[in-house]
């Protein structure tokens, strides 16, 4: 019964789908509002700036980015149940679509930053949701991430069923690696999320 029960929280996370899709979004915005904060210091958004928050949920982060600044934001999430939380979030102040990051199109015009919070767990293997997220950067252009450490999401049942990858400093690295970012422009640093929690703050020069 556990069992069954951390692989549908599992899926949930993975996927939010209807209601309870919905309320689960809104929990985890409460639960992940310290790296969420942590995140947006470490990306210092400027008036004007094109934001792109890749896995964006509720559009939790993107209502912060606009507290702090005047940004042209998109948000995109495979979850429509998410979609439709973020546009009664954000209404006309950020552009929305229901699409995973790897089948992205081409943006009209590339992103000084992208966001990319509690997503990196259901990146594949071959770096195709990475190097979408590179790809839609400027020159000089950054991503921004964030996700739990591994020796925190270990201890949550969750985390067993096989749809979360786990990382540490070095497996996160090479993620960003094998999605084209170069190493010397890569920086990890631990941080704390939360009581007991560990986490990893990710800045990624394209």
């Amino acid at each position: 019964m556990a069992g069954s029960l951390a692989a549908s929280l599992a899926g949930q996370l993975a996927r939010p789908r209807g209601l309870p899709g919905t309320l689960l979004g809104q929990a985890m915005d409460w639960a992940n509002r310290r790296c969420t904060r942590l995140a947006i210091d470490l990306l210092e958004p400027h008036d004007g700036e094109r934001i792109l928050d890749a896995g964006c949920g509720t559009g939790a982060a993107l209502a912060a980015v606009l507290h702090r600044a005047d940004c042209l934001c998109a948000g995109v999430d495979p979850s429509p149940a998410m979609i439709a939380a973020a546009r009664r979030r954000l209404g006309v102040q950020a552009a929305l679509a229901a699409v995973r990051i790897e089948d992205m199109p081409p943006p009209a015009a590339p992103f000084d930053a992208v966001l990319a919070l509690n997503v990196l767990y259901f990146a594949d293997d071959a770096g195709a949701m990475v190097g979408t997220m590179r790809r839609a950067l400027a020159p000089r252009g950054r991503l921004i991430a964030y996700v739990t450490h591994r020796e925190t999401m270990e201890r949550w049942r969750f985390a067993h069923a096989g749809l979360h990858r786990l990382f540490d400093l070095h497996s996160i690295t090479e993620l960003l690696e094998q999605g084209g970012f170069a190493s010397d422009g890569i920086c990890v640093q631990e941080c704390a999320a939360g009581l007991g929690v560990r986490g990893l703050l990710v800045c990624a020069r394209h």
